[in-house]
């Protein structure tokens, strides 16, 4: 007789195990978690200061190049294409003689750009980048941008600088965007300065 109810109980059981198995329902729904979104700094951010120094030999001597950007509070914020501010930056340009005298000083600020930028940038844009290319005859010769302030951005407009031999400075939209000169090929793993320079700096 306990035979007999522990049958029943056992295929009881059974039924129940398959019944269950044919009443679970098969999702296609894909459960994903959402990645938190990056926190943006609050307040106005700033592009980060830079300095290059490079000797060349120009009018047959040896001079000195020295430019160093850095972000100006005093001047009119700026902002990127997703609306966030900025403070816009000042470039420093000095050129030394082999005795160390100055032969050219001078402290740029978009606005000296500005008959060579469209309203966009010459209204939002900062100064992003100043950098020497080459000593060509009796000018010296540097590349400089003015566009967004955020630091992976590649919106920009390019000028061409020249500095004669009299310290006159000439500015002038690019005529190309690449420079020859302070290249490194793609072969070579380039350092910090260069990677910095190549954004514009």
């Amino acid at each position: 007789m306990a035979r007999r109810i522990f049958r029943f109980l056992l295929m009881g059981l059974i039924l129940l195990g398959v019944s269950a198995c044919r009443q679970e329902k098969k999702s296609n729904d894909i459960i994903t978690k959402i990645a938190p979104r990056p926190k943006v700094p609050a307040g106005p951010q700033q592009m980060s200061d830079f300095q290059y120094e490079k000797k060349v030999q120009w009018l047959g001597s040896t001079f000195t190049i020295r430019i160093r950007r850095f972000a100006d509070k005093s001047l009119a914020m700026v902002h990127d294409e997703d609306g966030r501010e900025y403070y816009d930056n000042k470039i420093l340009l000095q050129v030394l003689r082999q005795d160390g005298s100055l032969f050219y000083d001078r402290t740029f600020t978009k606005d000296d750009f500005r008959d060579c930028t469209d309203s966009q940038y010459g209204k939002n844009g900062a100064l992003v980048g100043f950098m020497f290319d080459r000593a060509e005859g009796k000018v010296l010769c540097f590349g400089a941008s003015v566009g967004s302030p955020d630091p992976n951005s590649d919106e920009y407009v390019p000028m061409d600088v020249t500095l004669d031999n009299m310290s006159h400075l000439r500015i002038r939209k690019a005529t190309q965007l690449d420079t020859s000169s302070d290249q490194t090929s793609p072969e070579t793993p380039k350092t910090e300065q260069e990677l910095s320079e190549e954004e514009g700096v």
